[in-house]
């Protein structure tokens, strides 16, 4: 029985030898495929980036358009019975969106109210009176010169004179629309350019509601 110590090499034990470079590798501290790792992170980051401030953007619009819904919606329930429309009430309209500060630069409130046609020899109905307040650079879609007033088909039809009846269907209807400007407050129309900027700075929104 040879009584020496036998020498086991590394690439026998299942070791990595010294000439390996996996083990030069470790002894550096590097860890294989972590540079190809940062390069995936490097990446991802933007697109990451993009959707939290798209998120965040996208959040404050959905937000915008569900007040300014509400504001369009109430408000004309409330005109639709008043007997007469006035300055009062399109401040209270603003103020109930204060949130979006609708009677600044940003904001547009127009109320209209049409009467209808009372007349066979006057059959169509008309505008009677709209205020509005908000300095936004906007136009209301419910004006005279517009087919049908602006108003849907339908509406308008109820309110031409019917000279079988005698009378309209409709005696009036009050409209009210709501117009904000929405500036991003993130920087994402930098990084996707003509994102949310649809009209010069910001984009604007619109409600309306007839009652």
């Amino acid at each position: 029985m040879d009584p020496s110590p036998r020498t086991t090499l590394p690439e026998q034990a299942g070791l990595p030898s010294r000439t390996d470079p996996s083990r030069r590798a470790l002894r550096g501290g590097r860890v294989p495929g972590r540079g190809s790792a940062l390069i995936e992170f490097a990446l991802v980051l933007p697109l990451l980036i993009i959707l939290v401030l798209a998120t965040i953007d996208f959040g404050h619009l959905i937000q915008a358009r569900l007040i300014i819904t509400n504001v369009a919606r109430e408000g004309g329930s409330i005109a639709s019975r008043q007997t007469a429309i006035d300055s009062s009430l399109t401040g209270m309209l603003a103020a109930s969106g204060r949130a979006l500060a609708l009677a600044g630069p940003d904001g547009r409130i127009f109320i209209t109210r049409i009467k209808a046609g009372a007349l066979a020899d006057a059959p169509l109905p008309a505008i009677t009176a709209q205020i509005a307040t908000g300095t936004l650079g906007v136009s209301p879609k419910i004006a005279a010169g517009r087919p049908d007033l602006g108003l849907t088909h339908a509406v308008h039809d109820h309110l031409v004179f019917n000279s079988t009846n005698g009378t309209a269907d409709i005696s009036e209807v009050t409209a009210v629309e709501v117009y904000y400007k929405y500036r991003s407050i993130t920087p994402l129309p930098y990084l996707v350019p003509g994102l949310l900027r649809s009209h010069g700075d910001g984009v604007i929104i619109a409600s309306k509601a007839v009652f």
